[in-house]
C-alpha cells in the first residue's frame, strides 16, 4: 500500500507540473488552452533528443527544454492567439484546438511515430523500510516541489509575479493602473510551455513516449484544473496529487485497466457535491456577500 502512495505521488506531481501550466494560462488569458498537451508532446521528444542525440545530462536537458518549448508556448501567443484576443474565450478555445493538430502534425513530421523512451540510469533502488524509490522517481517529486516553491516566490517576491495576479484578478483594472499587461503576458505563455516540456520529460521518464502523449494528457489536465477550480492555480495542483493518488491506490482493488476510469468516477462525484471545484474560493466569497 505505501508503495502504491508513492506510485501515487510520482504520477500527481507529474500532472501537477503539467496542469500548472494550463491554469496559469486560464486564469490570465481566460480561455481553456487545449493546446497545451502538445507542448508536453514536444517536450517529451526535445527532452529525448537533448540526452540522446546531444548528450545532454537530464538537468541540463530539463532546462533547455523549458527554454525552448517556453519560446514555442511565446510564439504561438505572439502570431497565433493575440491576433484573435478580441473575438473572446470560444474564439481563443477553437484556435488553440487547431494549434494543437499543428503541433502534433508537426511533431510526427519531425520526430516520427515510433515509440521512443529515455535511455537514462535510473540509479540504484533507495530502500526507506518497504518502501522503494530510484533517485530519478524522487527527482520527478522533486520538480513538482520546486515548481511550487518557485511560484510561490515568483507570486509573492517579484514585481511581475504581482502584476500576473493583478492581470488574473483584473485585466482592465490593472491596464488602467499601468500594468505591462503585454509583458505579462509573455511572461505567463513562457513559464506555462515551459512547465508543459518540462512535464512532457517527466511523463517519457515514467512512461513510453507515443504520439498520443499530449492528447492522453490533455484529459488528465483538464479533469485537474476542473477539480482543482478553473484559475485556482495551487488548487489546481493539490487536484493533482489527489489525482494521481486516486488513480494509483485504485490499482489495489481493481484491473489496473480500469484505474483510470476510477478516477475520473471520483471527479464527477466530488464536482456533483462542489460543482466550484473542491479548492475553489467562490463559495466563501458568494456567503461573505
Amino acid at each position: 500500500m505505501l508503495q502504491t502512495v508513492v506510485f501515487g505521488l510520482i504520477s500527481g506531481s507529474i500532472l501537477a507540473v503539467a496542469a500548472t501550466g494550463f491554469a496559469l494560462i486560464r486564469q490570465t488569458e481566460g480561455f481553456l488552452n487545449i493546446a497545451h498537451g502538445q507542448f508536453l508532446l514536444v517536450g517529451a521528444y526535445l527532452g529525448v533528443l537533448f540526452t540522446g542525440e546531444l548528450g545532454l545530462g537530464l538537468v541540463v536537458a530539463g532546462v533547455a527544454t523549458f527554454v525552448c518549448v517556453g519560446l514555442i508556448a511565446l510564439v504561438c501567443a505572439r502570431f497565433i492567439f493575440d491576433p484573435v484576443r478580441e473575438k473572446g474565450a470560444l474564439v481563443l478555445l477553437f484556435t488553440s484546438v487547431g494549434v494543437a493538430y499543428v503541433l502534433y502534425a508537426t511533431s510526427i513530421i519531425v520526430f516520427g511515430v515510433d515509440i521512443q523512451s529515455f535511455d537514462v540510469d535510473f540509479g540504484d533502488i533507495i530502500e526507506i523500510g518497504s518502501i522503494g524509490i530510484t533517485p530519478i522517481e524522487l527527482g520527478m517529486i522533486g520538480v513538482f516541489v520546486l515548481t511550487v516553491v518557485g511560484l510561490v516566490l515568483f507570486f509573492n517576491k517579484t514585481r511581475v509575479g504581482t502584476w500576473v495576479r493583478a492581470t488574473a484578478s483584473n485585466p482592465d483594472l490593472a491596464r488602467v493602473r499601468g500594468v505591462p499587461v503585454r509583458l505579462v503576458s509573455s511572461a505567463v505563455w513562457f513559464v506555462a510551455g515551459g512547465l508543459g516540456g518540462l512535464a512532457g520529460i517527466l511523463i517519457g521518464l515514467n512512461s513510453a513516449i507515443t504520439t498520443e502523449l499530449g492528447w492522453n494528457s490533455t484529459m488528465l489536465i483538464l479533469a485537474a484544473t476542473v477539480l482543482g477550480g478553473l484559475g485556482r492555480v495551487y488548487g489546481v495542483m493539490a487536484a493533482a496529487i489527489f489525482l494521481g493518488l486516486v488513480t494509483n491506490l485504485a490499482t489495489e482493488v481493481v484491473d489496473p485497466a480500469y484505474s483510470t476510469l476510477i478516477a475520473f468516477g471520483a471527479l464527477i462525484l466530488v464536482l456533483l457535491i462542489r460543482p466550484e471545484g473542491l479548492f475553489s474560493v467562490e463559495r466563501r466569497t458568494e456567503q461573505a456577500g
